[in-house]
C-alpha cells in the first residue's frame, strides 16, 4: 500500500503538477503574444492604408484620363464649331457641307460613346486575384525541440 502511494505521488501527482505548470506557461505565453496581436493589428492597418492609397491613386488617374479625353474632344470640336458659325454667317450652305459636318459630328459622338462605355472600364484593372491572401500574413508554429 505504501508502494502504491509512492508510485501515485511520484508518477500521477508529479505528472499532474507538471501539466499544470505547462498550462501556466501557456497562459504566460498568451500574455506575451499580445505583442504579436498588436503587430498583426498594426500590419492590418498598414495594409488597409496601402490599399486605400492605391485606390485613391487609381481614382485620381481615372479622373485625369477622363479630363484629358474631354479636353481632346473639345479641341477637336472647336474647328467644327467655327465652321458652323462661319457657314451660318455666310449663309452659303451646300449639301456637301451638311454631309461632311454630319459625318464629323457623328464620328466624334461615336468616339465619345466608345470612350465612356468601353475604354473607361478597360482602364480599371483589379489585381486582387493575383494576391494569395492566405500567404500574405500567417502564423508559423515553431518546432518543439526535445
Amino acid at each position: 500500500e505504501q508502494q502504491l502511494s509512492m508510485t501515485f505521488d511520484n508518477e500521477i501527482v508529479r505528472s499532474h503538477d507538471e501539466l499544470l505548470d505547462l498550462i501556466q506557461k501557456l497562459e504566460k505565453l498568451n500574455y506575451l503574444s499580445l505583442d504579436v496581436f498588436d503587430q498583426i493589428e498594426q500590419w492590418k492597418q498598414t495594409t488597409i492604408n496601402k490599399v486605400k492609397k492605391a485606390a485613391d491613386k487609381a481614382q485620381h488617374e481615372l479622373t485625369q484620363l477622363i479630363e484629358s479625353r474631354k479636353i481632346t474632344i473639345i479641341k477637336q470640336l472647336e474647328p467644327i464649331t467655327n465652321e458652323i458659325r462661319s457657314l451660318r454667317e455666310e449663309e452659303n450652305i451646300v449639301e456637301t457641307d451638311i454631309d461632311r459636318l454630319r459625318k464629323k459630328i457623328n464620328d466624334m459622338r461615336q468616339e465619345l460613346e466608345e470612350f465612356t462605355q468601353k475604354d473607361t472600364n478597360k482602364s480599371i484593372i483589379f489585381n486582387d486575384d493575383q494576391i494569395d491572401w492566405n500567404r500574405l500574413i500567417y502564423i508559423r508554429q515553431e518546432q518543439q525541440q526535445n
